[in-house]
């Protein structure tokens, strides 16, 4: 238990670093910048507290906020991923998922792609949307929105085969 809580904390305050000294300075074609704290969510045990998520997804966001001096929105795009993971996850994977993390998984990686490219993809878009609050700018947000998914989704993916158990 302890153990596992001292993981959680050293996964989100790495994950806020690597987010802030490396990735933040990552600008492919201009505009494109990974998002590589949602590991963080979407690695997110599946059997622990949903409300510690929500609590920690919004700190995690906010974190990243004010490392960023931005004006709140990825506090509010990673707030709102937290909060439907449960329904992503029962789409994904069906009503009880096997296993108790995307890390320990052994289904079928069409539905491990489906989940991790439908919090990517929301996010970014929740993210964009907040950040550009205008529908005058609805091609720039869907342009970014596509950029980022792809970028994040493909060093997302990358990652969890890295870290991902072998059984």
């Amino acid at each position: 238990m302890v153990q596992d809580n001292f993981k959680t904390l050293f996964g989100f305050i790495f994950l806020v670093l690597l987010q802030n000294l490396i990735f933040d300075n990552v600008n492919l074609f201009g505009y494109s910048c990974p998002a590589v704290y949602l590991f963080f969510v979407i690695s997110y045990r599946f059997d622990k507290s949903q409300f510690a998520l929500i609590i920690l997804g919004f700190l995690l966001g906010l974190t990243v906020d004010l490392l960023q001096n931005s004006s709140g929105a990825n506090a509010i795009s990673t707030l709102f991923i937290s909060f439907i993971r449960p329904f992503i996850i029962k789409f994904s994977f069906g009503v009880n998922p096997d296993n108790i993390s995307i890390l320990s998984m052994k289904t079928r990686l069409d539905k491990q792609l489906l989940y991790i490219v439908l919090l990517t993809f929301i996010h970014q878009f929740v993210l964009q949307s907040v950040a550009y609050f205008d529908l005058d700018h609805f091609v720039l947000i869907l342009r970014n929105t596509v950029m980022n998914s792809t970028l994040t989704f493909i060093l997302l993916f990358a990652a969890l085969n890295l870290f991902k158990k072998k059984a």
